[in-house]
């Protein structure tokens, strides 16, 4: 199985409603991602399976690896993980 990451573009605010998903290129490591959120986890994710809130600086972080642009004044931001089948 292979672990797809996807980052969820939300309206902003609490009540906001899902506007799509984003891929993130497969060339983005998980021990790049641990690092980025590993003092904000209650406890170890290192293949980074979870989903995470960003705030500006891990947005800052994951635009080289998303190809659209990310504009967290408009938008809500998740990094997302879900498996693949590997056929």
């Amino acid at each position: 199985m292979k672990i797809v990451r996807i980052i969820e573009v939300w309206e902003k605010g609490l009540d906001g409603a899902l506007v799509g998903e984003l891929p993130v290129a497969d060339s983005i490591s998980p021990s790049f991602l641990l690092g980025l959120f590993a003092k904000e986890q209650k406890k170890p994710d290192p293949y980074m399976q979870l989903s995470y809130i960003l705030n500006s600086q891990h947005i800052a972080a994951l635009q080289p690896y998303v190809a659209d642009q990310l504009d967290p004044t408009r938008y809500d931001y998740i990094l997302s993980a879900h498996g693949k089948p590997d056929y």
